[in-house]
């Protein structure tokens, strides 16, 4: 909390004056006595809120390098020491033999998570040849539709079409809902009964289960949550945020081991 003296020092600040342009023999009464009265006027409440707005402006700008070297030195301990993630019994998309691998952790009826699918989208654009992505389920527990979408998605991918299902749950959030599942396997053709079977069968619940904890045990709380050769982005974050971490693999840097 800044005091009546701090404030006084601000003011001080924000004129340009120094303590020495006062009377020597001025007492400190007397100099908080005139700061007060003068505290009382429309121009003095006009300079002191010019020197507070600049001083905590200051500060945030002294918070937000602190964190942004903080965020540095973080990225550069994963790029040393990337995560090694399972990823059996996951999805993949992408060349078999990319030097990137992006994980990716999701909700289908998360709003951020359909930003997330789209800037994946634009990132394999980028790079069709370097770039492929792991789709691990992550539905929270707020979401109502976030797990059964999930299951719909895995026994979709049971008769190989995960990807273009996965697509469709994204670009239909509005429409999650039991009859959403399955009009959309018959849409695409897919054996329906087989598919509603694997959607209520343990083995489906197993493997979201199983993505989850994978998820939390690296840091994942919430959603979208990515790993780039083992470098976590913990976010939505625009295609370009990517591609910083993408180029620097792509420049050098180990290729992290699945």
């Amino acid at each position: 909390m800044i005091n009546k003296k701090s404030l006084s020092m601000l003011l001080i600040c924000g004129l340009g004056l120094s303590i020495s342009s006062a009377k020597a023999d001025i007492s400190e009464q007397e100099f908080a006595a005139s700061i007060d009265k003068y505290l009382k006027t429309d121009s003095g409440m006009e300079k002191l809120g010019s020197a507070m707005e600049r001083y905590f402006q200051k500060k945030q700008q002294d918070a937000l390098k602190k964190q942004e070297e903080q965020q540095k030195a973080e990225l550069e301990q994963q790029f040393k020491n990337p995560v090694k993630l399972d990823l059996s019994g996951s999805p993949v998309k992408g060349p078999a033999n990319a030097k990137v691998t992006i994980v990716e952790f999701s909700d289908f009826q998360c709003p951020y998570c359909r930003r997330g699918y789209e800037t994946m989208e634009q990132v394999a654009k980028m790079y069709p040849n370097d770039v492929k992505v792991v789709f691990k389920h992550f539905p929270l527990p707020f979401h109502n539709e976030a797990e059964p979408a999930s299951k719909a998605a895995w026994a979709a991918q049971q008769q190989g079409k995960f990807w273009e299902y996965h697509e469709e749950l994204f670009k239909n959030q509005d429409k999650l809902g039991a009859e959403y599942y399955v009009e959309l396997a018959k849409s695409m053709k897919l054996d329906v009964d087989k598919f509603k079977k694997d959607m209520a069968s343990e083995a489906a619940a197993k493997q979201i289960k199983a993505d989850m904890e994978l998820g939390q045990k690296n840091g994942i709380q919430g959603t979208p949550g990515f790993f780039v050769n083992g470098v976590a982005v913990k976010g939505a974050y625009p295609a370009e945020h990517f591609k910083g971490i993408i180029d620097r693999w792509l420049k050098g840097a180990p290729a992290a081991k699945s």
